[in-house]
């Protein structure tokens, strides 16, 4: 009996050393935390003070390219107009690529329609005019463009400059009559 006393009287003992020990250092972590914290709300309105004075004394800079797709003319299936879009969004996007990076202020508005006007885009069997009907340039260059399936998007006509504004295509002439 008098065993069994002195080891719960040790076990009593070690675990109130063994709590006073781990509440030191749960105070220590605390206390690192608040510090911690205290630290990043700094930090973090150091950064906020920061980015609004570099947005005061900097030039904005073209960082994305989002074509937005209305279709004149035939109805599609969903699934038609939404591989459509898809493709035209990704041929605009490619066209308009060299603009990513052009500080706005210096980036002159006629250029976009022009670079995408009258280009004649194959998606799967079909042929679509564009036509750009609104151009908004920020950070991100928003354009919105027409697209118009052309009536015979199945011939065999031959485009010499597929893309340019001014399209040329020759038919070609059977060899044997």
């Amino acid at each position: 009996m008098r065993y069994l006393a002195v080891f719960l009287l040790g076990v009593i003992i070690g675990a109130s050393m063994v709590n006073l020990l781990l509440s030191h250092q749960q105070e220590q972590l605390h206390l690192t935390i608040a510090e911690l914290e205290q630290e990043l709300t700094e930090a973090n309105e150091e950064v906020a003070n920061l980015k609004e004075s570099l947005d005061k004394h900097s030039h904005k800079v073209i960082t994305s390219i989002e074509p937005v797709i209305t279709f004149n003319g035939n109805k599609y299936s969903e699934v038609e107009k939404r591989a459509a879009t898809h493709e035209l969004k990704q041929e605009i996007q490619d066209i308009l690529a060299p603009l990513k990076g052009q500080e706005v202020d210096r980036l002159n508005p006629t250029l976009i329609p022009a670079m995408i006007n009258g280009r004649i885009i194959k998606v799967n069997v079909r042929q679509f005019k564009l036509k750009v009907t609104l151009v908004l340039i920020s950070d991100k260059l928003t354009v919105h463009v027409e697209a118009q399936e052309l009536p015979d998007s199945s011939s065999s006509a031959v485009s010499l400059m597929e893309g340019c504004p001014a399209t040329v295509a020759i038919k070609p002439e059977p060899i044997f009559p």
